[in-house]
């Protein structure tokens, strides 16, 4: 199962490794709901734009959460790395298809599947917001897309 560990930041911590255990759609177990925005940062060890970003981006939650609760889920998926041993950085990159840490991702969920509608690396928190504040009118579209659907079906 997912080692998923919910901080005071309303940033839930995931361990790389652990969730590359549970299959190989990643992203199907971080973004869950329609109607929900999911904003996903990637960090590894050693990377100083990382920790420089961490509290920025947990504020960030925090500020997002009391703005518009709800509607946002914050994640990290954290990668683990040794000096000259980056195996696990390499497959990350692999499945979240990034070049540089701390990639920033922010995703909705649609009939088409999971739609991508940001992605940066090292992004001024600012623009993070901006662009999640964006992505309300998307998720909201699909969910009513979605329950109109099976509203039809019946």
């Amino acid at each position: 199962m997912t080692e998923t560990i919910q901080t005071s930041s309303s940033v839930d911590k995931i361990e790389f490794k652990e969730l590359r255990k549970t299959g190989n759609d990643l992203l199907a177990r971080i973004v869950k709901d329609y109607g929900s925005v999911y904003v996903t940062s990637v960090t590894r060890d050693g990377c100083t734009g990382c920790e420089e970003q961490k509290p920025l981006y947990q504020e960030l939650a925090r500020k997002v959460g009391r703005e518009h609760p709800g509607k946002t889920v914050f994640s990290n998926v954290h990668v683990h790395s040794e000096e000259g041993v980056y195996k696990e950085s390499e497959e990350a990159k692999m499945v979240f298809h990034h070049v540089a840490y701390p990639t920033y991702m922010i995703h909705v969920k649609s009939r088409h599947g999971i739609l991508e509608a940001y992605r940066a690396v090292y992004p001024k928190m600012e623009e993070l917001e901006r662009q999640i504040t964006e992505s309300y009118e998307l998720a909201d579209h699909y969910r009513k897309d979605t329950e109109k659907r099976l509203i039809n079906s019946q």
